[in-house]
């Protein structure tokens, strides 16, 4: 019997074992088309456009969904060289996550952080320390985001941060990032931050 890797999702089986070919196109599924979505009550949603749709899951929401969060935290995780944790009963916690046609493509994850640093792109890209902030209360802080692969590129993960920052009250001036950035999450906190920017863990 012979080991192979798929090229798409990753993951390693044996093709000759049933348990091994069942187990890869489950996974094979999420990975390439998303985790499917659970019923989602129109209460969850906001935000809307054509096939999309976006919800979101907090503290307070019933566990199926906060289950359903944290697994698709999972899966991002594979996907990335930070890890995205959801901290239910811990933190004060928003995920969002974007539905397209019951398949979840999209995740960004928001918690209330008191540790605070304000910083320029000129001085971080000087070397700068950031600024510590010890009196700024806690602040929203975006920690995670990620979009299913085979939707980049599509400015999806820009119109998940405005709705996100949106929905809980806030604007670019007043909401916080956690670092560090990948490469394409620094680009796209310098289109949100274009000078000046907080730090909040």
């Amino acid at each position: 019997m012979t080991i192979e890797k798929c090229e798409l999702c990753g993951m390693l089986y044996v093709p000759e074992i049933a348990d091994d070919v069942r187990d890869h196109q489950e996974y094979h599924d999420k990975v390439v088309n998303g985790l499917p979505s659970l019923a989602l009550e129109s209460n969850d949603i906001i935000w809307s456009l054509d096939k999309m749709v976006m919800t979101v899951v907090s503290n307070e929401s019933p566990l199926e969904l906060s289950r359903q969060a944290e697994e698709v935290a999972r899966l991002a995780r594979m996907d990335t060289p930070y890890g995205a944790e959801v901290l239910f009963g811990e933190l004060d916690v928003r995920v969002f996550l974007l539905h397209r046609q019951n398949r979840i493509v999209g995740l960004l994850i928001m918690e209330k952080r008191d540790h605070i640093w304000q910083t320029s792109w000129g001085d971080l890209d000087a070397r700068k320390e950031p600024k510590e902030l010890f009196e700024h209360p806690p602040m929203w802080s975006i920690c995670f985001i990620w979009i299913l692969q085979c939707h980049r590129r599509s400015h999806l993960g820009q119109t998940m941060i405005n709705e996100a920052i949106a929905y809980v009250g806030e604007n670019f001036e007043t909401t916080g990032w956690y670092t560090p950035f990948t490469a394409s999450g620094e680009a796209l906190v310098r289109r949100c931050c274009p000078e000046v920017f907080y730090i909040a863990k």
